[in-house]
């Protein structure tokens, strides 16, 4: 389906009602207009023939009132004499402003009369026809003749009367004037001044209002029709549109005849003066017309535009819900369980996805089709607690959850999570999901052996066996804790690959050596135990067998190895429990490795030893706190006896024990982790007593203290920061001291923190060197400024060597060693600083080999602070 075509579909629809609705209003709107356009024009033309009817009526007003003056003209002229007449005539101008000229002729001169004698014309000539002049003598009223042009361009109206004076007939010609200011026709309501202008041509009667220049219609009416029109315009009167005026303008007129006269009244006004009338009227309804079309379009926009939103909303549902429809058999397909629905009531399937193929190993169509029940499926052991959980879940109408296995090529778990629903024909069902959970399982039972046994050997770990022990120990029995000699050898001269081997291979043979109810497990890195309940009658018999058996040769990556273990072991007693007797087991091994034995057992008397090593550890916690530790500094001397510099050695006066070796204490507080509060002091002590010899005036160039294993970590360098700071001391009067060994042991932590004491400026020195196996392979990659040469060397200067002779002379091969550890410094850039040095002919000998400087015994013991502000500064 083309998503788009419903919304043209909608969109051309709702236009079309608005188009619809449009030309309606349209039509209306035009059927209005045109309604008040006729009603306009109708109304003005019925204002313009009620002007006309007044101006009938004026002008017969006015002709009768002209016809009285010139009746009563004619009796006064009949009383005057001719000279008398001009007075009288412009008496008769002054009563009447309309008239423009009266003249008295006689009668038979009228032919030869110039309009120009009476001011109407400039070269016009007017005379009476024939039958007119016939007409003339029985005539009462006045002849009117057609329009002439004034002497203002206006035109003008003449009229001529017959008068019989004395018996010589006369004309009294005289010319109306429409163009005078007075009011010929009172227009109520109209601006004040406003006159009517009367004219006539070719028997056609026109007017017009001051304000137009072009008076009335045009066109001719012949005379000879003037009766049969006259008769016809004084019944019906006159109406005509859009007839051109004197001004090019279209007109509209209404006229009637002035039956007496016979003469026309035409009242005419410009056609567009009715479209203003018209607007004046319609303007509104205009308004409200195109405020209606604009209220209809925009209610249109935003219909069609809500529309197309709510049709966007509907099409992105829609691609939504087809998108999610796919994903959803996308997903059923992919998922690595099934998707399935069962009758409530029969229990069979009536869908199941397509993975099924996968789980149970038969296609979907053939279980849905063979109406295969859940429940066949469902291994036998887990059916019945399946279809009661099932129950309790439907009585309780609530989402049902189980792991159980299922039958399909080999034992798998899957998890079931189903929910009931009541279908549209209302038969109820179970939809559910079956996930495949059998790795998770398996993951769960390593998981579950890898928390009470080694993950290398699959021994018990130490957990699992002393959980195990505790069970059997009470009744007796035999505990051994044993390690493998020479171990880190295996590892570090054949590899770790080869020391796990040799772990496996030491587990299995260890366990095949097992008695009955005998235990083993992996307790250390290189360590095992073992319990063996009958062991307790002969026990150094039963461990110098095993010990026995354990030395055949392993075969070890393709080599045969001959390995050995040292064992310490305790007897089980009545009421013991295990965790003590592996107490004592460990006791006892570490004795017998530090006596060399091959195996012993625990007695109390090695409790003392642990005693009175606890008792030392408790003695040293203290002694931090009461200030039993102090320094003493072992100057560092050049060629010259100048001083370069001390080296901090820490003391610790005991009060009972008196002084206590650092070999003593030192690695008791790196085991126990007391170094860090040892180191700190010292590092305080040091920088302190720098401060102080300045004070007094002695200025030390360095000071050089030692770093443990377990200080060489990270986060050092913020420590000697703090105190650096704390002291106000410059970082390059700092030196730190490590050995070889200190930095195999975490080479690359230990670099890490050198490198940072290095970018800080501290001096970082190399000591005991040429003790380590693997020193010059890591020279060039240590940052160092100095090399300190191991006393065992310099001692060696001093030996005497055995020639092939039987004689003694120096030992030169000490002398070319040192010698060459001393360029070897000197060509990577380091200080050459030769310790232990206590006799002349080892100092004359270090000076000709170039060492730099000396520390040792010969030039000056360790002393305490005030000794070195005795010694140097009387030197200084």
């Amino acid at each position: 389906m083309d998503p788009i075509s419903p919304r043209d579909g909608g969109t051309h629809s709702l236009w079309r009602i608005f188009g619809i609705n449009a030309a309606l209003l349209v039509v209306l709107g035009g059927l209005y207009l045109a309604s008040q356009w006729f009603d306009v024009r109708e109304q003005e033309m019925r204002r313009l023939e009620a002007l006309d009817t007044q101006l009938h009526i004026s002008t017969e007003q006015l002709i009768s009132d002209v016809a009285r003056e010139m009746m009563v003209l004619e009796r006064v002229l009949r009383g005057e004499s001719d000279d008398q007449w001009r007075g009288s005539l412009e008496s008769a101008l002054g009563r009447h402003p309309s008239l423009v000229s009266l003249i008295a002729v006689p009668f038979a001169d009228y032919r030869g009369s110039s309009l120009r004698q009476i001011g109407v014309g400039r070269s016009c000539s007017w005379q009476l026809s024939q039958s007119e002049a016939q007409a003339l003598p029985g005539r009462s009223s006045l002849l009117f003749g057609s329009a002439l042009p004034l002497a203002s361009g206006q035109p003008g109206l003449p009229f001529y009367r017959y008068m019989d004076v004395e018996g010589m007939p006369w004309l009294i010609i005289g010319c109306l004037d429409f163009s005078e200011s007075r009011s010929l026709l009172a227009n109520p309501g109209s601006d004040e001044g406003q006159r009517l202008r009367l004219f006539s041509t070719n028997g056609l009667l026109l007017f017009s209002s001051p304000q137009e220049h072009a008076l009335g219609i045009t066109g001719k009416l012949p005379l000879s029709s003037l009766a049969s029109m006259g008769k016809y315009i004084s019944e019906r009167g006159v109406r005509r549109y859009h007839v051109p005026g004197f001004d090019g303008r279209p007109r509209m007129a209404a006229g009637s005849y002035i039956a007496p006269l016979k003469l026309f009244s035409v009242v005419s006004q410009p056609v567009s003066t009715l479209w203003w009338y018209w607007w004046q009227r319609t303007w509104f309804g205009l308004l409200l017309g195109g405020i209606f079309l604009v209220v209809l379009v925009v209610v249109v926009a935003r219909a069609e535009r809500q529309r197309g939103e709510r049709h966007d909303e509907l099409e992105g549902a829609l691609e939504s819900m087809t998108a999610r429809s796919r994903t959803l058999i996308t997903l059923m397909d992919n998922l690595p369980g099934v998707v399935y629905r069962i009758e409530v009531n029969t229990g069979v399937l009536t869908f199941i996805s397509s993975g099924a193929a996968e789980l149970f190993g038969r296609s979907a169509e053939s279980l849905v089709g063979a109406g295969v029940t859940l429940s066949e499926l469902i291994h036998q052991e887990d059916r019945q607690a399946v279809s009661t959980a099932r129950h309790w879940a439907m009585c309780a109408q609530m989402r049902h959850e189980q792991v159980f296995r299922i039958i399909a090529d080999h034992e798998r778990w899957v998890l079931e999570r189903s929910v009931m629903i009541e279908g549209e024909d209302g038969v109820r069902y179970w939809e559910g999901l079956l996930l495949d959970i059998s790795a998770h399982k398996e993951s769960e039972r390593q998981l579950d052996f890898l928390a009470r046994h080694d993950a290398l050997t699959g021994l018990h770990n130490r957990k699992a066996f002393m959980a195990a022990a505790d069970e059997n120990v009470a009744v007796g029995g035999l505990m051994i804790y044993a390690d493998i000699d020479r171990f880190s050898t295996v590892n570090d001269g054949l590899g770790h690959e080869a020391g796990d081997q040799l772990l496996v291979s030491m587990g299995e043979r260890l366990r095949r050596l097992l008695p009955p109810g005998g235990l083993v497990a992996r307790l250390g890195a290189d360590e095992f135990g073992l319990y063996l309940p009958h062991g307790n009658e002969h026990p150094a018999q039963v461990v110098e067998e095993l010990q026995q058996k354990i030395e055949r040769p392993f075969t070890i990556l393709g080599r045969p190895l001959i390995i050995s273990l040292t064992a310490g072991y305790a007897l089980a007693e009545s009421g013991g429990d295990a965790q003590a007797l592996m107490l004592n087991a460990d006791v006892a091994l570490y004795h017998a490795k530090s006596r060399g034995d091959h195996a012993l057992c625990w007695e109390s008397s090695l409790d003392k030893h642990v005693a009175s090593r606890m008792t030392l550890e408790q003695d040293l916690r203290q002694a931090i706190d009461r200030d039993q530790l102090y320094l003493h500094y072992q100057p560092q001397l050049n060629a010259e006896g100048e001083l370069l510099g001390v080296e901090a050695l820490l003391r610790w006066q005991h009060p009972e024990l008196g002084m206590i070796s650092p070999a003593q204490f030192i690695p008791l507080a790196e085991e126990t982790g007391l170094i860090f509060r040892l180191g700190r002091f010292v590092l305080e002590e040091a920088c302190a007593q720098m401060v102080r010899w300045q004070e007094v005036g002695l200025h030390m160039p360095r000071m050089a203290v030692n770093l443990s294993a377990r200080q060489l970590t990270s986060g050092y360098e913020h420590e000697v920061i703090s105190v650096l700071e704390s002291q106000n001391l410059s970082p390059t009067r700092l030196e730190v001291e490590v050995t070889e060994t200190l930095l195999i042991q975490d080479m690359e932590g230990g670099l890490a923190v050198l490198n940072a004491l290095r970018e800080l400026g501290v001096r970082v020195a190399l000591d005991d060197f040429g003790q380590g196996y693997s020193s010059l392979s890591y020279l060039s990659s240590l940052p160092l400024d100095v090399l300190k040469v191991d006393r065992s060397f310099v001692m060696k200067m001093d030996a005497l060597a055995i020639v092939d002779s039987g004689n003694r002379c120096p030992n030169h091969q000490a002398t070319q060693l040192i010698g060459a550890i001393i360029s070897l410094g000197h060509s990577l850039g380091h200080e050459i600083v030769a310790e232990g040095v206590e006799t002349e002919a080892q100092f004359e000998g270090l000076k000709q080999l170039g060492c730099d400087s000396y520390q040792g015994f010969l030039l000056a013991r360790p002393m305490s602070a005030d000794a070195i502000v005795e010694r140097f500064m009387t030197v200084s």
